[in-house]
């Protein structure tokens, strides 16, 4: 294979694949906790439908990881904590995209070299020659191919434990995180979602930024 074709088969496993590795996740948060986190104890509330999800445990546990990185511990629903912490997430049906790939190949040729020798005899001579083209390489065309791209969310609120059960809750955190790829599983890429979510916690209020995360998996 040519060096390239070989470009051509990358170049195209990348578009196809959304960066492959990574995952470019929209970061927006809202709160009212202060520019640098304090100690605070909580706990996890289910909403309606995630009491024996399994899936809802798994990401449960990896955002405990982040918010134990930021003076968080969980603690039981006795001990009275500070805040109650619940979350959602979600992915779509997909919709269909076209792309369009470049196709690389020779384009012309940049320079010649003549070698050759002559030879005579008497009054005769004969003359043999080799010349070697040096070609020039670049997009020669293009090839339109389609996919299909699923829009990812994760949703987390953190709220005041002392409003629960009462008239108004007070919200102290909002934060949310959309991403899209041509991942249509959702457990793929959430870890990478979540890690963003916190990578600046609580963040700046009001702010949406944009966050490239690696994961080990496609997108």
């Amino acid at each position: 294979m040519t060096t390239m074709r070989i470009l051509a088969c990358v170049l195209s496993a990348v578009l196809l694949s959304g960066c492959a590795g990574f995952i470019r996740s929209d970061v927006a948060v809202f709160h009212q906790l202060g520019d640098s986190p304090t100690p605070t104890t909580y706990i996890f509330v289910p909403l309606k439908g995630q009491e024996n999800s399994l899936e809802y445990k798994t990401y449960a546990a990896l955002i405990r990881q982040e918010l134990n990185k930021h003076q968080y511990r969980e603690v039981t629903e006795k001990e009275k904590p500070d805040v109650v912490i619940a979350f959602d997430y979600g992915i779509d049906s997909g919709k269909q995209k076209l792309e369009s790939i470049p196709i690389f190949g020779q384009t012309g040729v940049s320079s010649s070299t003549t070698y050759g020798t002559l030879n005579t005899y008497g009054n005769y001579g004969s003359y043999s020659g080799t010349t070697t083209y040096t070609p020039t390489y670049g997009v020669v065309g293009s090839s339109t191919v389609s996919r299909t791209e699923y829009a990812r969310g994760l949703w987390l609120y953190i709220v005041d434990a002392k409003s629960v059960g009462t008239e108004k809750l007070n919200v102290l955190y909002e934060g949310n995180v959309k991403s899209t790829g041509s991942s249509s599983q959702l457990s793929r890429v959430m870890p990478a979602m979540i890690q963003a979510l916190f990578k600046s916690f609580p963040g700046k209020s009001g702010a949406t930024r944009t966050e490239t995360t690696p994961i080990p998996i496609e997108q």
